[in-house]
């Protein structure tokens, strides 16, 4: 896929929950960014270019399904799309690609940090956040883990839906 496919996708996507000027925002500022040709990492998911725009839209396509299959209700129709397609903003400058194809840390990001990163990204860019995707995104990184019993909320979550027979889908 490359990267207009990936803006084409992306518009659709956004479009179901944004105004086409929203929407036209994003892509332009996003683009600048280099959102849809950045990797997700540097050798796990999306190890290549275009990985994080690809790990986020199956990042929201996750959260849709599971918001519709466990009723699922937040605050804002928009909830799901912005934490799915925005919690790895911050990615877009962390990665340096080598000449050999892989790529490494990049030692002169403009912000460091994960979650916190990504929500200054947004803020700087004007684009609203509530609360509630806030804690989803921050949550993403382990924010609300238990150090002292070792409690993960992610594996928490993740044995929960797998009770339920949901692990294929996340």
């Amino acid at each position: 896929m490359n990267t207009n496919e990936r803006i084409k996708i992306f518009k659709s996507l956004m479009g179901q929950a944004f105004s086409k000027e929203e929407v036209d925002y994003f892509v332009a500022i996003f683009r600048r960014m280099g959102y849809f040709t950045a990797p997700a990492s540097t050798k796990y998911h999306g190890n290549y270019e275009g990985g994080l725009f690809d790990h986020s839209l199956e990042v929201t396509k996750s959260l849709l399904h599971l918001t519709k299959h466990l009723k699922l209700h937040w605050n804002s129709k928009k909830s799901p799309y912005v934490v799915g397609m925005f919690h790895d903003l911050c990615k877009c400058d962390n990665y340096i690609h080598n000449g050999d194809g892989t790529y490494s840390y990049n030692p002169n990001v403009t912000i460091p940090g994960h979650a916190e990163k990504s929500l200054v990204l947004l803020a700087a860019n004007e684009i609203g956040v509530t609360e509630e995707e806030k804690a989803c995104i921050r949550w993403h990184m382990g924010a609300f883990d238990d150090k002292e019993t070792g409690t993960s909320t992610e594996r928490l979550l993740r044995n929960s839906l797998t009770s339920c027979g949901l692990t294929r889908q996340i």
